[in-house]
């Protein structure tokens, strides 16, 4: 029966009418995109931005935009990016405007392949011919709004995947979207939030003061009760305490707590109350799930033990991670705690929390909890 499916997914985005809440931030993306206006998500890793992306872009696809989302997730190589940006315009357009891309990327490949025949181009014109290609995918805009008469709302995903690939890219970006103020909108995100931070907002870099901060904050714990709490009575089942004890460890983590309700899920049986015995099972299950992962996230952090002792602080310490007493605790000095901690802000991994620093993963932070001991 489709009722015994379980509900909670957290593997993937969230479809546009599972997400959780975000309608406020839904409502200024799409306002600001309609304007003409350069947008970035705000948000720690995990914190469902492709999820509210996607919601986006549906909802300006129902406002008679134009909308692409295009994936740099991995990406490493300027061809790699070029051939991502073409196939999703060509997912996302149809009718003359698929074919104003088509004959676009028809002619490039056409270029490259002779590029790479019997003429024997070198290495630095190869690369001149990616460069181009990607400068004119990026002014796609240009001709669908030609075209069309309409604005394309292009997302940007993993947006600093893109800009590691080779040194220059800031800037041939900021060449194109400062003139495409009448034809299209762009939404950066990415994993990230201190790379990001560093690219928009310091004033030597090319791509300063482009984009204006959304920031994607935890979810409501009223919310997140709410969507949990329905889709259990759909199927018959009722969270009773171990949803409260959920959304406390949870803290509004938006994939954390859709990873901590399937689980819940599945050790809820139809007809049943979940009581404290079924929260400690489903604890249970999601250590056996994310134990390995937390590991190998231990063992990347070997060269940098700084960083290890600022994190098992932050997990165990009552007290705030510049007190003496933590610092002694921890075998840290402030100036080596103050840097291990920028890396880790700058890297995603721990935030800022009504000022205080906060591990952004409440899962990982139970693992410490429990490992570090």
């Amino acid at each position: 029966m489709v009722e015994e499916l379980n509900p909670f997914v957290y593997d993937d985005p969230l479809a546009p009418d599972e997400l959780v809440d975000r309608d406020e931030q839904t409502r200024q993306l799409l306002t600001l995109a309609e304007g003409g206006h350069n947008t970035r998500l705000s948000a720690p890793r995990r914190y469902g931005k492709t999820s509210i992306i996607l919601r986006l872009l549906a909802e300006a696809d129902r406002a008679g935009l134009q909308t692409v989302h295009v994936d740099f997730y991995r990406c490493v190589t300027r061809a790699e990016a070029a051939r991502r940006i073409e196939e999703a315009y060509l997912a996302r357009l149809g009718g003359p405007l698929r074919r104003t891309v088509s004959a676009l990327t028809r002619s490039w490949h056409t270029r490259l392949n002779v590029g790479a025949g019997g003429v024997g181009v070198q290495a630095e014109r190869v690369r001149e011919l990616d460069n181009q290609r990607l400068a004119d995918l990026l002014d796609l805009p240009k001709r669908i709004f030609a075209k069309s008469g309409v604005r394309t709302v292009v997302a940007f995903d993993e947006f600093q995947d893109f800009l590691r690939i080779g040194e220059g890219l800031d800037g041939l970006l900021r060449s194109k979207i400062q003139l495409h103020r009448e034809q299209a909108s762009y939404v950066f995100a990415g994993s990230e939030p201190g790379m990001l931070e560093e690219l928009f907002n310091g004033k030597g870099r090319p791509l300063f003061d482009q984009a204006r901060p959304i920031p994607i904050g935890p979810l409501a714990e009223a919310d997140l009760a709410e969507y949990i709490g329905v889709r259990f009575e759909r199927g018959g089942r009722d969270p009773g305490v171990a949803l409260d004890l959920l959304l406390d460890l949870a803290r509004g983590h938006p994939q954390r707590a859709m990873l901590l309700a399937h689980h819940l899920w599945e050790q809820t049986s139809r007809g049943m109350l979940a009581d404290e015995e079924t929260y400690q099972a489903t604890l249970e299950a999601v250590d056996r799930e994310t134990r390995e992962r937390f590991e190998r996230t231990w063992l990347d952090l070997g060269s940098t033990p700084a960083q290890r002792r600022v994190l098992a602080a932050l997990a165990n310490s009552r007290h705030s991670l510049y007190s003496n007493t933590t610092l002694r605790a921890f075998e840290l000095d402030k100036s080596a705690a103050q840097q291990a901690a920028q890396a880790l802000v700058y890297g995603g991994d721990v935030m800022h929390v009504e000022r205080r620093l906060s591990i952004v993963d409440p899962l990982f932070e139970r693992w410490l909890q429990l490992t570090q001991r």
